[in-house]
């Protein structure tokens, strides 16, 4: 049980409020919703993307893209977050990619190193050659 997961007969809170996802032939679209990932937001995105990285049986090779557009602020629990999205992903044989990072998100995450594990996609373009 990771630090996220959240129990299924146990949800308070509707976990789509943070996080929206879309399932594509070649991977997976997470468009995160909200300004901020913190400590109340980070387990909920987790353990919804986390879920639906289990249930997509995608081929290997496929694509786990994170579209983090609106975001403005992210703590060490967002940080600890993208982690282990990129661990979930790679355990799927799933690539991880980020999108839409703000030139002052795209800094924290250089400056914490996490820019390496994923690849960071700039164009649009780019997401329909991924995604398929």
């Amino acid at each position: 049980m990771t630090p996220y997961s959240l129990s299924t007969t146990n949800r308070d809170t509707a976990l789509s409020q943070f996080v929206a996802i879309e399932r594509y032939p070649r991977g997976i679209y997470a468009r995160i919703t909200c300004p901020s990932i913190g400590q109340r937001e980070a387990p909920i995105i987790a353990a919804e993307i986390g879920e639906a990285i289990a249930n997509s049986h995608l081929p290997r090779g496929g694509a786990l893209v994170v579209d983090m557009s609106p975001v403005v602020m992210l703590t060490s629990m967002g940080l600890g977050m993208c982690i282990d999205l990129r661990r979930q992903a790679e355990g799927a044989k799933l690539k991880p990619y980020l999108f839409g990072t703000s030139r002052q998100l795209l800094d924290v995450l250089r400056m914490m190193k996490i820019d390496r594990q994923y690849t960071v996609v700039h164009g649009k373009d780019e997401l329909g050659s991924i995604l398929g």
